[in-house]
């Protein structure tokens, strides 16, 4: 993977990060006012400043894994996926108030689900495409 995709790879997670430092205002007023969905936004707090901290994570082993040319790409990408499919289904549950782990009957929630669905797909294809990365670097090393 090149420095530059590496580069673009902080500068999404420094996005995502910030989206899940804002998402922290409404669970805050919303506890002052003891609303309900208080949790779905700390949630959507908690969960993207992970996701933004995954993405400098994986950023800094890049180097040192052993990708192919398709393979980076395509770990790029699944990070990417992760990172705005969660934003966007967790933000989308903490504005709808309901929580979208399964297909809901409104187009929100329908879409809140997507987003959730696609994070979770590009979390899982990003760590095995890491897991490929570090065997063969491994492999190289021996």
């Amino acid at each position: 993977m090149t420095n530059r995709d590496r580069v673009r790879v902080i500068f999404h997670g420094g996005v995502v990060l910030l989206v899940g430092l804002l998402c922290g205002y409404p669970a805050v007023a919303e506890a002052v006012a003891g609303d309900e969905s208080m949790r779905l936004w700390h949630t959507a707090h908690e969960g993207l400043m992970m996701a933004g901290i995954l993405l400098f994570a994986v950023s800094s082993v890049l180097p040192s894994l052993a990708l192919g040319r398709r393979e980076a790409s395509g770990l790029f990408w699944s990070l990417l996926a992760t990172a705005y499919g969660l934003t966007t289904g967790l933000v989308l549950q903490g504005i709808i108030g309901a929580g979208a782990f399964g297909p809901g009957r409104s187009p929100a929630t329908m879409i809140a689900f997507a987003g959730n669905a696609t994070g979770i797909f590009g979390s899982m294809v990003a760590a095995a495409l890491t897991v490929m990365g570090a065997w063969s670097a491994l492999d190289d090393a021996r």
